[in-house]
This record gives C-alpha cells, sequence and structure tokens, in this order.
C-alpha cells in the first residue's frame, strides 16, 4: 500500500532539483508539474489560514506566480521547492485571511496529507506549528500559550518542520545549492 503522506504528487520521477532547473531556464511547462505536484496540499494549507476557498485559490495562484518569477534567486541551502512555496502561501494566506479566521486556529481538512502528517507529530511539535503556521503566532507566544519555554518552542517547530519535510517530500527531492548546479 502506497504511504499516503510520502510525497504530494504525481510526478515523482520529475525531482526538485531538475523542476527548480526548469523553472530557472523559463519552462512554462515546469509551472505545471510544480502545481501538479504540490497544489493540492498548498491549497489546504492555504484553506485551513484563510477559511474561505475563493482567498484560498487566489493565495494559490499568487504563490505560484511569485515562485514562477523569483526562481532564479531561489538559493536557501537545506531548503526544498515544497518548503519555499508552502512559506510563500502560509505568508500571503495570514496576509489576507478574515478577522473571523485570524481568532482561530484552524487546521487544515482532515483528509488533506498536511493534516494527516501533522498527525504523526509529539503533541508539542503538532501544536507549535498549528499555532505558528496556522494561527500566526510568535514563537514567544506559543511558549506562553503551551506553558512552554521559548528554546523548547523553537526546538519543537524546527525538529516539526525537519519531520513534516520527511514525511511530505522523500530525501531524493532535498534540494541542495550542489544538486542544482549538477543539473
Amino acid at each position: 500500500m502506497v504511504d499516503p503522506v510520502a510525497r504530494p504528487d504525481a510526478r515523482p520521477a520529475d525531482d526538485d532539483a531538475r523542476l527548480l532547473a526548469r523553472l530557472v531556464a523559463g519552462d512554462e511547462r515546469a509551472l505545471g508539474s510544480l502545481y501538479d505536484s504540490y497544489g493540492a496540499v498548498v491549497y489546504g494549507l492555504a484553506l485551513a489560514i484563510t477559511q474561505d476557498p475563493p482567498t484560498a485559490e487566489s493565495v494559490v495562484t499568487d504563490a505560484f506566480a511569485d515562485v514562477w518569477r523569483e526562481a532564479r534567486s531561489f538559493q536557501r541551502p537545506g531548503a526544498t521547492l515544497f518548503a519555499w512555496l508552502s512559506h510563500t502561501v502560509r505568508s500571503l494566506a495570514l496576509a489576507r485571511r478574515a478577522p473571523s479566521a485570524r481568532a482561530s486556529t484552524a487546521q487544515p481538512p482532515a483528509a488533506s496529507q498536511l493534516a494527516l502528517a501533522l498527525e504523526r507529530l509529539a503533541p508539542v511539535e503538532r501544536q507549535s506549528v498549528e499555532l505558528a503556521y496556522f494561527g500566526g503566532l510568535s514563537r514567544s507566544e506559543i511558549a506562553r500559550a503551551l506553558g512552554e519555554t521559548e528554546v523548547t518552542v523553537a526546538v519543537a517547530l524546527r525538529s516539526a518542520m525537519e519531520r513534516l519535510r520527511d514525511l511530505v517530500t522523500p530525501p531524493s527531492s532535498h534540494v541542495t545549492p550542489r544538486m542544482v548546479a549538477n543539473v
């Protein structure tokens, strides 16, 4: 049986390093491949944050446009295309969410791959991620909310992001500068 959280895409042969190289080269089909690979999961993230399907769709569209425009400047050691795209979606969604959604710490839809991956985290990791990414709280605010130290929250967030990366993308898709240079 295939693990539903192993990778949020339908094109495993098109790894992120090659996909990034195609984006940088201006290959419009690469943008379609990127959307096929990650569109559903980042839409789930945008919807969880904005609580509004039209706004979530707009956020995702704008995020993919940003990635397309900025592909040449993507030079974040250890970061993946998925992490970059997710961060872009999160930032745009937090800026656009409705006032009523700002008051809640909504979770992604139960069927989404992100929700399944979040369920695999330790409780403090999951709560920290939910408060940070879906609630927009800072580390100090999360620490107060959970009754933990900021160091504990920082470690939990870092650990959670590493585990989520591993759950959502296989090791072969983790883009490094050396991989991009060799494409």
